[in-house]
């Protein structure tokens, strides 16, 4: 976690891959997970009661994010 914007809003960091995790996110049904940016650095923004959708938690997250990064770990060592 990057910054506590709100108390209800995470900040996380991923760098480079920042976007692919937000899009697979996305793919995954996390439609209030976005992207910004904080102190120059590509971020997702996720809500956890200010939005009307956000109706997961934080134990979802970690699993979501866990499927998705090692989905894309996956993808970046295999050969086409």
């Amino acid at each position: 976690m990057l910054h506590d914007l709100m108390p209800d809003v995470v900040t996380i960091g991923f760098g480079a891959r920042t976007d692919a995790i937000c899009k697979g996110l996305h793919n995954r049904g996390w439609s209030f997970v976005g992207t910004g940016e904080w102190q120059g650095e590509r971020v997702l923004g996720v809500s956890f009661a200010g939005d009307r959708r956000a109706t997961r938690t934080a134990d979802e997250l970690v699993a979501a994010l866990i499927a998705v990064v090692g989905e894309l770990e996956v993808a970046e060592t295999r050969v086409w």
